[in-house]
């Protein structure tokens, strides 16, 4: 609808709104400066990333997936990554391909990890700010600063699962949802074969990452 056919009382109240969303984001708006559980579970593994990348010349991936596993276990909460990329078949599926499946999803993301930080050329990442977000979501807005390149904005959303703050979703650069990609790559295999299905092609392809 063009705006010249909205009555003009409706583009005040839609103006007001507007205004209303961007006060509350500045009110909730958490400097890089500020600490907060949300942003120091994002730079801490973070951190993990950094120790693993310097030490990449003396180990193998099979060392830094060691090291990586719990880092990225103690920030994402994986469960309730592979539940949203899933959709609709997650509700039908039995639990023992849930679990598979979780299992699987698991071992390719810290996999991905382990293969793509692989080396150290002085990297550093950079908090920008932590905003709220939507359903009790916290937004931490980050970027990863190469030298001699373009810095890589992450973005992490996160949210406290019983008390304990885990991210369930990284936007890349560009905008793109990390699980709106695995949600689209995944489609026809779970259509065709389900849950177990997408859990022994994701552990087939851990493990080509590894060199299993």
């Amino acid at each position: 609808m063009n705006k010249r056919n909205l009555p003009e009382k409706s583009i005040r109240t839609a103006f007001r709104r507007l205004a209303i969303l961007i006060g509350v984001g500045l009110a909730f708006w958490v400097s890089p400066a500020s600490a907060s559980p949300a942003r120091d579970l994002v730079e801490k593994f973070h951190d993990n990333l950094i120790a693993v990348m310097k030490k990449a010349d003396s180990i193998n991936i099979e060392q830094r997936f060691e090291i990586l596993d719990p880092a990225v276990r103690r920030t994402f909460n994986m469960p309730e990554m592979i539940r949203i990329a899933s959709g609709s078949v997650w509700r039908t599926g039995v639990d023992g391909d849930k679990s598979a499946a979780v299992a699987a999803f698991t071992k390719m993301s810290v996999s991905t990890y382990a293969s793509r930080f692989d080396g150290f050329s002085g990297q550093r990442f950079e908090t920008v700010s932590e905003t709220p977000g939507p359903k009790n979501s916290v937004v931490v807005r980050t970027r990863i600063h190469r030298p001699g390149d373009t810095p890589v904005k992450l973005t992490y959303i996160l949210r406290q699962y019983s008390g304990q703050w885990r991210a369930f979703d990284v936007i890349v650069a560009g905008g793109i949802s990390e699980l709106a990609l695995r949600h689209s790559e995944y489609r026809a295999i779970l259509k065709k074969g389900g849950l177990g299905a997408l859990a022994a092609i994701l552990n087939k392809k851990s493990d080509q990452i590894l060199g299993r």
